[in-house]
């Protein structure tokens, strides 16, 4: 009598633990991915290194930290979608989703893997920006002979984190439902510098309940919940199930 041995199937959670390894493995082997992480990395020393050094020009004899944070948030807020876009959107125009499948065919486990990928490579990424930004301030702090200002309250580290997540979803969004990089960078630039803006024109104000903008508002002292709540539904929500219905039906082209 022989006996031979088989492999146990993988359970739900091996198969999605070992479809967010490769995800994550894609972020440094997928060139568009690769290039984009390097890109955010690099302004985000600039920028920082700017802010700190106009914050020193200004005024000689202190060196904020809220305000290093600050302007390194505003970086946050327009790269950070981009790097969730390409995570989520990168493989379907190589057709390296091809090979995921293959290895995967329950879409809906690749799916979530990409989600949670994004999540952990952009909030790694924010920490390292809010930690560039101390290091900047310090490091003018030892040339210039400046006193530090530790004003990083508990808001404005808030603020920071929450319109970094509300960045982070709104590219996971649009990465999802357009499947095309390029596409989706526009359409997330134009929906922040051209849509948000036109629609304050709205008259009696209808048009602040539908912008994307609303929802980072709500991080703050002064964001109302029901306007962020329709511009979520909006903005968020909707691509995001868009998304999740072609990854589970589209063709790979």
């Amino acid at each position: 009598t022989s006996l031979t041995l088989v492999d146990a199937e993988p359970t739900a959670s091996g198969r999605f633990a070992r479809s967010l390894r490769a995800e994550l493995r894609n972020v440094r082997t997928t060139r568009g991915t690769r290039w984009a992480l390097g890109l955010t990395a690099s302004l985000w020393v600039i920028v920082g290194a700017g802010v700190a050094l106009i914050a020193v020009l200004l005024d000689a004899t202190t060196v904020s930290v809220g305000a290093a944070l600050l302007g390194m948030g505003s970086a946050v807020t327009i790269f950070i979608p981009i790097l969730a876009i390409f995570i989520m959107a990168a493989d379907w125009q190589s057709r390296d989703v091809l090979t995921t499948y293959v290895l995967e065919p329950r879409r809906h486990i690749v799916f979530f893997a990409k989600v949670l990928a994004a999540v952990i490579v952009c909030a790694t990424l924010v920490l390292a920006a809010a930690l560039l930004a101390v290091v900047f301030t310090a490091v003018l702090v030892l040339v210039s002979g400046a006193a530090i200002t530790w004003n990083a309250d508990a808001e404005t580290i808030a603020v920071l984190l929450w319109s970094a997540a509300v960045g982070t979803v709104s590219g996971i969004a649009y990465g999802a439902a357009t499947q095309r990089v390029a596409i989706a960078i526009v359409f997330s630039l134009v929906q922040g510098f051209v849509i948000d803006p036109l629609l304050t024109l709205v008259p009696h104000g209808v048009g602040n309940w539908f912008r994307l903008s609303a929802i980072a508002d709500a991080g703050s002292s002064g964001g109302a919940i029901g306007p962020a709540l329709t511009a979520g539904v909006l903005w968020l929500v909707v691509p995001l199930a868009v998304g999740f219905v072609r990854n589970q039906r589209a063709d790979v082209q």
